[in-house]
């Protein structure tokens, strides 16, 4: 007996019965991999999101601070500090009229 004979015997003797595959963990695999799928495109939709989002307070709150160089409005909101609590909460609200629109997580 040779090596090459000695390698085939010792496969055939120590490879496992044949079998039919199990269904059960074929499906819990292919649901696992799926579920990652829809979990990677839900993560990168929420993201994407969350920069426009971002992106559109940034530019609400440069606009108000532009407005608030406005002599007459730095006047009003010297004279009355509370107005600036106003826009903040208004800004407050621009944004969730906004994320009320476009709703990734529902």
């Amino acid at each position: 007996m040779d090596d090459e004979e000695f390698d085939t015997l010792l496969g055939e003797a120590l490879a496992p019965p044949e079998r039919p595959a199990d269904r059960g963990f074929v499906l819990r695999v292919e649901r696992s991999v799926a579920e990652e799928e829809r979990y990677r495109k839900w993560r990168k939709a929420l993201i994407r999101q969350l920069a426009t989002e971002a992106a559109a307070l940034a530019a609400l709150g440069g606009s108000f601070a532009f407005i608030a160089r406005i002599p007459a409005v730095a006047a009003a909101l010297t004279d009355a500090p509370g107005l600036i609590w106003a826009a903040l909460v208004l800004l407050l609200l621009i944004w969730a009229l906004m994320r009320g629109r476009a709703n990734v997580l529902a």
